[in-house]
């Protein structure tokens, strides 16, 4: 179910981050450039290969299946990695109400306004579960790479992804926790 509905959210999510993060951080960007940017970004490339494929009435070569998932897992890790590379202590006190802000706002009002959207529509069980862990996650590490290959803010972007990161090891179970209050009754 959430893989079903990460197909559809992803690439839209994308384009509108690309569309942003070009827009903004070169204001003198002309339109042609910036759909371009929008065209040939890798996150939006690979989702959309990604939703063709699950839809083609046959499987891929399966050693080709295996790298791809092999590379899958590895991304979590090269990922952070390559954020903790660029993360330096004093981007910590230098934005120190950003990495707040966008703590609170992701790991606390997220999570709380997608609960209550979904229990006033009569989500429950599994569904409800599903829906609070995806919530409740901190923010995508794929933003610090598209804030360094756009030219936006990517020290801070690697500030706030280690912050909720670490936050969310305690985030996480509470929204948890509380999920499983409200379905209990």
């Amino acid at each position: 179910m959430v893989a079903l509905v990460m197909a559809t959210i992803i690439i839209p999510i994308n384009i509108a981050s690309v569309f942003v993060v070009t827009r903004f951080a070169d204001s003198s960007a002309s339109w042609s450039k910036v759909l371009l940017d929008v065209a040939r970004n890798p996150m939006v490339l690979a989702a959309a290969a990604a939703v063709v494929l699950r839809f083609m009435p046959f499987g891929l070569y399966p050693p080709l299946n295996q790298t791809l998932d092999l590379v899958g897992r590895a991304a979590l890790g090269m990922g952070l990695l390559t954020i903790g590379a660029s993360l330096r202590p004093g981007d910590f006190l230098a934005a120190r109400a950003a990495l707040w802000t966008s703590a609170f706002l992701k790991l606390v009002f997220f999570p709380v306004l997608m609960i209550s959207i979904a229990l006033a529509f009569g989500v429950s069980g599994p569904a409800l579960d599903y829906l609070a862990l995806c919530a409740a996650v901190p923010t995508a590490m794929n933003g610090y790479l598209l804030a360094r290959q756009l030219g936006g803010d990517a020290p801070l972007y690697a500030s706030i992804t280690t912050l909720q990161t670490a936050l969310a090891f305690f985030t996480i179970p509470l929204v948890l926790t509380v999920v499983a209050q409200l379905a209990s009754g």
